[in-house]
């Protein structure tokens, strides 16, 4: 980025200075003021031509970096995407050998430990139920 900076500063200094240096000459020439104005007048039109062109420079090299900015940035969103794909299919994996893991391990209790029960119960003390933990 450095780069960039000091070439952009260099070229602003080309034509300051080159824009200064040729008012200069043209104040400090001996020249009578028809001749002197005419002379102004066609370093005006060129510094405006140099400038129009740099100004379409500067335009294709900012639409050449948003293109590959532009580029870069649909790469970098289908890689992630990539990437995300890969994680949750893994996740879902990982949570679908858990899940089958369980039902084995709960398929081999007795079917008495299953069933649901229901204990006697007062009026101070809720009534307690025991959950099946078979999985249908």
């Amino acid at each position: 980025m450095a780069e960039k900076t000091s070439g952009k500063n260099f070229l602003i200094g080309a034509v300051v200075g080159g824009v200064l240096g040729a008012i200069t000459a043209l104040v400090l020439a001996p020249k009578p003021g028809k001749e002197l104005r005419e002379d102004i007048s066609q370093q005006v039109d060129k510094l405006s031509g140099k400038t129009v062109e740099l100004a379409g420079i500067v335009g294709d090299k900012t639409q050449e970096l948003a293109k590959v900015v532009g580029t870069q940035s649909v790469e970098l969103a289908g890689k992630a995407r990539e990437v995300a794909t890969v994680i949750a299919d893994a996740v879902t994996e990982v949570v679908a050998d858990e899940v089958r893991a369980w039902k084995e391990s709960h398929a081999s209790l007795p079917e008495s430990a299953t069933a649901v029960e229901e204990t006697e119960t007062t009026e101070e003390e809720p009534k307690l139920v025991s959950i099946s933990s078979e999985v249908k």
